[in-house]
């Protein structure tokens, strides 16, 4: 993030050429996750509140019976909740899809080096590695960034009781690791194999 000549904050060139291939799809203007915290517990004590409301009231000599009302009340705040805690969710996994995403395309893009670069053939995979080189260059450090803050949210939506099918907080860890892995062995050997080929 940068500073323009106008005082606005302006993300930077590897921010942009990451968003296109890990934040597909992720919305990455979003309030700070104590907003979220904050939001979706005061929710749930509405919830909790509705719940423990009586499902008769004594108005005078009428009996009125607010369990429609209380049940209705109670959709509403669940909908908000689950509106939080989706949004939250699916972003997180979305953004964990991509880096996945991206790891295996390099991992296939850099198998195959060119012995050489005279043939047509030998030249289109010398270009897709130096493609594959660039993108894990300009990619990696601001991903990497990316990861304690989806772990944060894998937190919070533990946190307010958010059944996943899947341990996040472990496939987090894989995805940083393999993200290493890959970017040492194309940025290490792999660059050096096809450095005399680039002239």
């Amino acid at each position: 993030m940068r500073i323009n000549q106008d005082g606005e904050q302006e993300e930077d060139e590897t921010f942009k050429w990451m968003a296109e291939k890990i934040l597909a799809g992720v919305q990455t203007k979003k309030p700070n996750l104590e907003l979220f915290d904050e939001k979706i517990s005061n929710l749930n004590r509405v919830e909790q509140q509705i719940k423990d409301m009586k499902i008769s009231i004594d108005i005078g000599w009428i009996r009125v019976n607010v369990t429609p009302l209380r049940n209705e009340l109670k959709d509403t705040v669940t909908k908000w909740i689950e509106a939080y805690t989706t949004f939250l969710f699916s972003n997180t996994v979305s953004e964990i899809q991509n880096i996945q995403k991206f790891i295996d395309e390099v991992s296939n893009g850099i198998k195959v080096i060119p012995e050489g670069a005279e043939s047509k053939r030998e030249k289109e995979i010398l270009m897709q590695v130096m493609t594959h080189l660039r993108d894990v260059k300009m990619i990696k450090d601001r991903t990497l960034e990316e990861v304690e803050p989806m772990k944060q949210t894998v937190l919070l939506l533990k946190k307010h009781g958010i059944k996943m099918e899947e341990d996040f907080l472990v496939k987090l860890e894989n995805c940083k690791t393999q993200l290493i892995e890959v970017s040492e062995k194309a940025l290490g050997p792999v660059k050096e194999a096809i450095l005399p080929l680039q002239n």
